[in-house]
């Protein structure tokens, strides 16, 4: 049998997400699969198609590769567009299996919420288990929720964790672009947080045998970083030794994971440092012990806030979780804890989620008992009920980024690199004044990418208005578009706005970010570039939507004067960065994000000449005319 794993990221607009998409578990399923079941053939979709191309083009590759069976991975970021892909791909392939598995498939889930006949059977737990019955022959008997089949395993059958094949050694997963990679150590969680469903999936802890980790230590290859896949890896057993172990070992590799931290003391926190540990997740959620408390997730708050300060002071990099909206919180407690925070020199460590009434578990059942408000669709988002509103929620957002100075909304801008000779086509180029190019139709025919770029070159404002009023009404949602004009009037934002208000359907992106700008939650991303710094700067001024970008082109190097570099978006022409090398390198390497290329060896010679480090596709993209 022929089985393809497939597991799709979390898309935003600018690509950068792609280093995210680690595809442990398709990796993982398809070395246990080969080593107990090898009259089967496991692949996992390759990575450029996973991370960066169309539903169509992924689409196409089943169809022309006769796959028997095809498994997806579902988290609430991928379910929705698992589900359109799965069932185009049944309209197609009548005789191919397929499956869905992952956090996603519990009660509750919009893949359950109604029949999915393209579906053979969604599988809650371990996907060892399933395959395991599946392949042995063993007569599994599902529950029908709504007319899905639900294999649910029991809790008196988990995988042992000796028969958990490490898919890094077993070579079916390679490293990302940046050189990092995962490592699973702990299946399960001491803990049960009531708004987390990862500790009710596992009914007990098992530890992976720590061998795992230092086999891959003493033979790294090209890898850089290693992210410990452990919910709370201070509580494994013989924590301590592990430490020491890990610093005799370790030949310099960069480690990450997640821990509490009322029981770090200054030793224990040097020593993480010395094991290789860079930075740390720590979810702290809250500093208001009643709140901690009703969701099951007791701690000593003071002991957690001085474990951090040890590490901190250690030289380990953290991420601080908090989430507002708990039980028991107020948005006024909840600020304390953002204020306590900053008091205490972790401003820049802050991370703020907002909280998910997640499938399956058990905050979603005192949700639904207690009649609070949420999204019933991924990503879940609580709105209001215990004590918070949505207005007080995206208060808290936005003291949060006062509080902090960090934003919650990206600031980068597309990349604008073109390659002469591109293996997949990523945007499209055209003049609205002379063409009607807008034609939605054609324009995803011909770009391969889930983020589809369109350039578009105009003079004549209402032409450009009326080219895109007809595109938007007709671009799929399934992807995302940045539109970038090339004009030096500016372009009227309120216009803009209409017709995208106008145009706009439900989509995931949109209900992810409710608690942030309005532009962060359109599948339009706005850019408009200027060669001249006059329209730019009016623009800069009097625009929120549409974000404005210099093109430095060579002929106007001059004007580089009237930019500021703060607060500045820069596209640089090829040709250009040899003779502004300096300027650029000063103004712009601790925002590098904020500047982009044509020519994709320039941007990494401004990485490499910035001191950053540049991490290639090993593929290149391209722009064509329409």
């Amino acid at each position: 049998m022929r089985i393809l794993f497939i597991q799709l990221p979390l898309a935003d607009h600018n690509r950068g997400y792609i280093n995210a998409n680690v595809e442990y578990a398709p990796a993982l399923l398809s070395g246990y699969i080969n080593t107990n079941f090898p009259g089967n053939y496991c692949e996992t979709l390759p990575n450029v198609l996973s991370s960066l191309c169309s539903d169509e083009l992924i689409i196409t590759y089943i169809q022309n590769l006769s796959f028997d069976m095809v498994c997806f991975t579902s988290y609430l970021w991928n379910i929705e567009r698992n589900l359109a892909i799965a069932s185009k791909i049944k309209e197609r392939i009548s005789t191919i299996q397929i499956f869905f598995g992952g956090s996603e498939i519990a009660h509750g889930s919009i893949a359950l919420n109604e029949h999915q006949p393209f579906v053979n059977g969604f599988v809650s737990g371990e996907g060892e288990w399933f395959f395991d019955q599946l392949f042995s022959g063993y007569k599994i008997e599902p529950v029908y929720v709504n007319g899905n089949p639900l294999f649910i395993q029991p809790a008196s059958e988990l995988i042992n964790p000796l028969k958990i094949i490490e898919p890094l050694s077993s070579r079916r997963l390679n490293t990302m672009p940046d050189g990092s990679v995962f490592i699973e150590m702990t299946r399960g969680c001491p803990y049960r947080c009531s708004y987390c469903y990862y500790s009710k999936n596992f009914s007990r802890v098992r530890e992976i045998p720590f061998t795992k980790l230092t086999q891959v230590l003493q033979n790294p290859g090209a890898i850089e970083e290693i992210y410990l896949l452990s919910p709370a890896f201070d509580r494994s057993p013989q924590f301590r030794e592990k430490l020491i172990e890990l610093k005799r070992v370790n030949p310099g590799i960069k480690l990450h994971t997640e821990i509490r931290t009322d029981r770090i003391d200054p030793e224990t926190a040097a020593l993480m440092y010395e094991a290789g540990f860079a930075s740390l997740e720590v979810g702290l959620q809250s500093l208001n012990r009643r709140s901690l408390e009703n969701v099951c997730r007791d701690s000593d708050t003071a002991k957690e806030l001085q474990g951090m300060e040890y590490l901190r002071d250690a030289g380990i990099e953290l991420k601080i979780g908090i989430i507002p909206g708990l039980p028991g919180d107020t948005p006024e407690s909840f600020k304390h804890t953002v204020d306590t925070l900053v008091d205490h020199g972790f401003d820049d460590s802050i991370e703020l989620y907002p909280l998910m009434i997640l499938p399956g578990t058990v905050i979603r059942d005192k949700g639904e008992v207690e009649g609070i408000s949420f999204l019933r669709k991924p990503p879940y988002f609580y709105h209001e009920g215990w004590g918070f509103t949505f207005s007080d929620i995206k208060d808290i957002t936005s003291y949060v980024e006062t509080r902090t100075g960090l934003s919650q909304s990206s600031d980068s801008i597309p990349d604008f690199t073109d390659s002469p000779d591109p293996l997949y086509i990523k945007g499209v180029r055209f003049n609205s004044d002379e063409s009607d190019d807008w034609n939605a139709e054609l324009i995803i025919s011909r770009v391969h990418t889930l983020v589809t770029d369109l350039h578009i070159s105009f003079t004549d404002a209402p032409l450009f208005y009326r080219g895109f009023e007809k595109f938007a009404h007709n671009a799929p949602v399934s992807r995302l578009y940045n539109v970038i004009a090339y004009g030096e009037e500016p372009l009227d934002e309120g216009i803009i706005l209409e017709i995208i208000a106008s145009a706009e359907k439900d989509n995931f992106n949109r209900r992810l970010h409710i608690y942030n700008s309005y532009r962060d939650g359109s599948i339009f991303h706005f850019y408009q570039v200027f060669t001249g710094s006059r329209g730019y700067r009016t623009m800069q001024e009097r625009s929120n939507f549409i974000k404005p970008v210099f093109a430095l082109t060579g002929e106007n190097s001059s004007e580089l004067e009237n930019i500021d570099p703060v607060s500045s978006s820069l596209i640089v022409y090829r040709g250009v960065y040899s003779n502004l090398k300096n300027i650029l390198t000063e103004d712009f390497s601790e925002n590098p994000y904020s500047l982009s290329f044509i020519d994709e060896s320039e941007m990494e010679e401004f990485y490499e000449d910035s001191g950053i480090v540049y991490s290639a596709y090993p593929y290149s993209f391209g722009i064509i005319d329409l």
